[in-house]
């Protein structure tokens, strides 16, 4: 049987979060190297995902909680019959009495890239529109006992007396083309944004649950706060545009609480006002078919008197097992492991980016002052070298991030290997200048580093400023 290794209080009367599934429905897949391909290398456990997910809702099951959010990319790229599957599950938890309510990722609809893999090759399938979407999850968010915002797929309801909902859209796939459909090339847009009438709207029901003396809480797929210093420069299409303004005014309209996915981090982070009097504290849920496969629950805390809603209390779990793969954590830790050549190489291409068209003046600049330079010619030699000397140490970060709980991490020891092996690259690439450059990276260049280092790997925001917070990622209580 599958199993979670829990750090839960009772779970009765609560809410259980999910994101990122991906589910692939079996229809899709026949065994072959397409699916082998498409799989390796990538965290995510796409080929396992139908088997995850089916043990996810047994165990969601087991817990009985009043409501089961899913905060996007609910099917692997889109396809029609993966969303299908996941309404299938869905029904299988309305059975025993939980509601589940959901709200579309940037892979949810009109995907350009919805494929079938078939044995040795891979053909495109159907995806579905944002209509389509609305009617297969009719039951789950979309249907009569909803309010509708006209322009998105966001909507309200009140699954839970006292407690409403608000489902934000904030994709951009309606920007998407598709061939298939007509047009003259795929594209696909996975950043996100909130139109301003769609804002609008979501002020206005907050508002008005808000006068009836009613909880509110939100959800999307992308990020509404930075979880880390300068993800907005970094990583911008994982957080919505013009986030701060949109987060201040939910703020002041009474969401105080909002589950978001995404980014496949299971982080949580608080956004103060001015003078720290309000706040808004995102708990962002890591990608169900990721390791560490997480699932959040959340806790009713009642007024005693009253038996109103009062706070909910937030507990991290996670999937360790399913009935087909025992070892699953342990096979999901070392997918992690295996992708820091791929980080590597995504940061050295950015880096090549900016410096790759100058890096030929750079060596003559240092060859004009006597400096012998080893400088790679290529993206692929700037990754190699990244690799030979920054290998564990990114493999360590990695970890250290999607595990969470990074106040249990050895964060100055990760911090001094990550300088060893950047002192590394400069011994390789300039070792007669060694000692110079190193005094150069120390004073000049690692100082204004080290509040994203520290951010990341402290959990950390607005490190050094009068806006820097610190909120438990796993275990967090949060006052409706």
């Amino acid at each position: 049987m599958f199993a979670f290794k829990a750090m839960a209080r009772d779970a009765n009367g609560s809410i259980v979060i999910l994101s990122d599934i991906h589910l692939l429905s079996p229809e899709l897949v026949a065994p072959g190297s397409a699916i082998d391909q498409a799989d390796a290398g990538d965290t995510k456990m796409m080929a396992m995902s139908d088997d995850i997910m089916a043990a996810i809702t047994d165990s969601i099951i087991s817990i009985k909680p009043s409501l089961v959010l899913l905060t996007g990319d609910l099917t692997c790229n889109g396809e029609r019959l993966s969303h299908e599957r996941m309404a299938q599950y869905l029904d299988q938890m309305a059975s025993h009495g939980i509601q589940p309510l959901v709200i579309p990722g940037n892979h949810d609809c009109n995907n350009p890239y919805a494929r079938r893999y078939d044995g040795d090759r891979t053909t495109p399938t159907a995806t579905v529109t944002r209509n389509e979407f609305a009617e297969i999850y009719s039951n789950y968010g979309y249907g009569t006992a909803s309010r509708r915002d006209p322009a998105s797929l966001s909507y309200c309801c009140e699954p839970v007396p006292g407690l409403v909902v608000i489902g934000i859209d904030s994709n951009m796939d309606e920007r998407n083309t598709l061939t298939s459909r007509g047009d003259k090339a795929d594209t696909y847009y996975n950043g996100g944004h909130i139109k301003p009438e769609t804002l609008q709207w979501v002020i206005v029901q907050a508002q008005e649950a808000r006068d009836q003396g009613k909880h509110v809480i939100a959800m999307m797929h992308h990020h509404l706060v930075p979880h880390f210093d300068q993800q907005e420069r970094l990583l911008a299409n994982y957080i919505v545009q013009d986030h701060g303004n949109i987060a201040r005014q939910l703020m002041q309209a009474g969401i105080h609480t909002i589950f978001t996915g995404h980014l496949h981090v299971t982080d949580a982070v608080t956004l103060y006002n001015v003078d720290r009097t309000d706040s808004i504290v995102e708990v962002a849920t890591g990608s169900a078919i990721c390791y560490p496969f997480a699932l959040r629950v959340a806790t009713f805390g009642r007024e005693d008197r009253s038996n109103d809603i009062r706070s909910i209390t937030i507990d991290t779990r996670w999937l360790t097992s399913t009935p087909t793969c025992p070892n699953l954590r342990e096979l999901g830790r070392q997918r992690i492991i295996n992708a820091t050549p791929g980080l590597a190489s995504m940061l050295s291409d950015k880096a090549w980016s900016r410096l790759g068209g100058r890096m030929d003046q750079l060596k003559a600049m240092l060859e004009m002052g006597g400096v012998k330079a080893n400088l790679p010619e290529n993206p692929q030699q700037a990754s190699q070298l990244v690799l030979r000397h920054l290998r564990e140490v990114l493999s360590r970060t990695m970890l250290a991030v999607v595990e969470a709980g990074e106040q249990d991490q050895d964060v100055e020891s990760i911090i001094n290997e990550g300088k060893q092996g950047i002192r590394a690259i400069i011994q390789e690439v300039a070792p007669e200048q060694a000692d110079n450059l190193w005094e150069f990276f120390l004073g000049e260049v690692y100082p204004k580093l080290d509040p994203l280092v520290r951010s990341i790997l402290e959990d950390r925001n607005a490190v050094g400023t009068d806006a820097e917070s610190h909120t438990d990622d796993l275990h967090l209580t949060i006052t409706l």
